[in-house]
């Protein structure tokens, strides 16, 4: 469940955030947030959703997305999208990226390594 909800916020922040910067004149106009605030914005959920796609560094990019939700709610007003990025924010910080993420292998060979460590020092 959480692996899907990874790769459907990733999609979504993609997607959204490439409308935003094929065309900004028309998004700034539509969501009623100035350009200086606009592109910074589509840039990082852009990023983000690079991330998440991939499941790499999934707990970080969840508080990021928890940020982001709730500087848009404190910025803009309470809206639907801002309030579920929030929310999706929060689940993966918590969860983590949840099945095909890159968190997975990184804590394996972590261990590994660290395995290896303690039995060089025995």
């Amino acid at each position: 469940m959480t692996g899907s909800i990874r790769v459907i916020a990733a999609i979504y922040l993609l997607a959204s955030s490439v409308i935003t910067l094929a065309d900004p004149q028309r998004a700034a106009a539509d969501q009623g947030m100035p350009m200086g605030i606009l592109l910074p914005v589509a840039g990082l959920s852009f990023a983000l959703g690079a991330f998440l796609l991939t499941g790499f560094m999934s707990r970080v990019c969840g508080l990021i997305l928890a940020c982001l939700g709730a500087f848009q709610v404190a910025s803009y007003g309470v809206g639907i999208v801002p309030i579920v990025e929030g929310l999706v924010g929060v689940h993966l910080m918590l969860r983590g990226g949840g099945a095909w993420a890159m968190d997975i292998y990184v804590q394996k060979m972590q261990d590994r390594a660290r395995g290896r460590v303690v039995s060089r020092e025995s």
